[in-house]
């Protein structure tokens, strides 16, 4: 097995991971030690790179929190959502957890447990009494324990501190792209409602940074788009709801459609002139380039499904050459199986090439070193890579191809029409004898039939199929 590439600051100690990381200098005379670490309580021998991404994620925000504490001694430096997590980590250090002592056994109520559990609360309870004003470290403790003893402290006291539970509930992993957006979308709409105390006008305040979301995002983005962001954000308004028996009817607001956008295919002689390009002697087109273009042409790939191909997913010299597209795609859906029919040499060359410059840049750079390209050959200046998911599609209508085919390879939403999921399961040999899969090989020469003779003699890579 490969050796695990950690993330920055984590170490492996005693069997289970740590994070370890410097106090800035200025700040250790006010701490009195060096180092923070904090245990993210995985076992190097079980845990996957995503549970460690995820514990990694975790200990950074509690290293920024642990900091601001250091450096604010104003008991109203910390909003509550920060008062909030950082009570959550003084619980987590002492292996204790909310709620914990809102019920205790009969026998042991007369045991003074918050002060056995947490000394400190007999100092800042004098403080208190005395009506002195708290230092940050000490609101934070004084938190912690109203958590253990308290039902309703227990509960999230802020809109921000209920994400986290939702992230939880769903299993959202922040290391994926679809955990990354879902984070974004989430962070860009608290930002404009504003953190709040939860309370009976709590709904409101929900309701108005709702339309402040739409009134923002109708500037940037089409409807469908903003729908699609708010979902998740609505999802976990409703999961509070129910859990905390809040009361709130979350619905989205009304957003005024936008006009739908018109999907260009690129007409037959640009096709033709694209693929020629691509596999000219002495070509303009970079090979990785090449290789990301003719994906997108035959398969109805996208950059970021080319990126995150990993090697179980290439079955190129299979009798059957094929791609597996099922790594975090847009939805499960676009899990599929593409034939590959056209440049398998040029693929094969290349495309761990290809696979390396996509993961190393941005996802709009990709697509947008690709569209410079596809402009300059065609000398057209609205072509973009999108375009050639949409020529897949007319292509194989114009083939005469079936709809299951269509979905197949490219992943459209079409019922039941989409890629077995034990097909997908298949290693190369059992894709290659797929009944189905050869179907869909025979299909995909046809779509491309019109491009196919475009390669040199020494890339053409048409399968002859022999009955046995």
């Amino acid at each position: 097995m490969a050796k695990m590439e950690l993330p920055k600051y984590i170490r492996a100690r005693n069997g289970t991971y740590h994070y370890q990381r410097d106090y800035p200098t200025k700040l250790r005379p006010l701490i009195g030690r060096k180092t923070f670490t904090y245990p993210l309580k995985l076992s190097v021998n079980s845990a996957s790179q995503t549970d460690v991404k995820k514990g990694a994620i975790e200990a950074e925000e509690a290293f920024e929190r642990t900091k601001l504490l250091i450096t604010n001694s104003d008991p109203c430096a910390l909003s509550e959502s920060d008062l909030d997590k950082a009570a959550a980590d003084f619980l987590r250090k002492r292996a204790l957890h909310s709620g914990q002592l809102v019920k205790v056994p009969k026998e042991e109520e007369e045991v003074p447990w918050l002060d056995i559990l947490i000394p400190e609360t007999e100092a800042i309870g004098i403080k208190l009494y005395n009506k002195e004003p708290l230092t940050a470290q000490e609101r934070v403790v004084e938190r912690a324990a109203q958590k253990l003893v308290n039902k309703v402290k227990a509960k999230p006291p802020t809109l921000a501190s209920l994400w986290q539970e939702y992230v939880d509930h769903r299993g959202i992993d922040r290391t994926t792209r679809g955990g990354q957006k879902s984070f974004k979308y989430w962070e860009r709409w608290i930002s404009l409602a504003g953190d709040t105390l939860i309370s009976p006008s709590t709904l409101d305040h929900i309701n108005e940074g709702m339309d402040a979301y739409v009134a923002e995002r109708q500037k940037h983005v089409k409807s469908q788009s903003i729908t699609r962001e708010l979902s998740d954000i609505a999802a976990c308004l409703r999961f509070a709801s129910r859990r905390y028996r809040y009361g709130w009817s979350i619905e989205l607001p009304l957003i005024k459609s936008s006009p739908v956008a018109t999907r260009h295919p690129l007409e037959p002689s640009e096709q033709i002139a694209l693929v020629e390009a691509i596999f000219a002697p002495n070509s303009s087109i970079k090979p990785k380039y090449g290789v990301a273009l003719l994906l997108c042409l035959q398969g109805g790939m996208m950059t970021s499904e080319i990126g995150r191909l990993e090697p179980e997913d290439i079955g190129l010299d299979a009798d059957i050459p094929h791609l597996k597209v099922v790594n975090d795609t847009k939805n499960q859906d676009r899990k599929r199986i593409v034939p590959i029919v056209l440049g398998l040499e040029l693929i094969k060359e290349h495309l761990d090439d290809t696979i390396r410059w996509l993961r190393r840049t941005t996802e709009s750079t990709p697509s947008g070193t690709l569209k410079k390209v596809m402009r300059r050959t065609l000398n057209h200046e609205k072509v973009t890579p999108h375009w050639l998911r949409h020529t897949f599609k007319l292509n194989a209508q114009i083939a005469r191809v079936s709809v299951l085919t269509i979905a197949s390879i490219a992943g459209w939403t079409d019922g039941e029409r989409k890629a077995s999921s034990h097909l997908l399961n298949y290693g190369s040999s059992g894709i290659s004898q797929s009944k189905m899969m050869a179907h869909l090989y025979q299909d995909s020469l046809k779509i491309h039939e019109h491009l196919i003779p475009l390669q040199t003699p020494s890339a053409s890579n048409v399968v002859v199929f022999k009955r046995k």
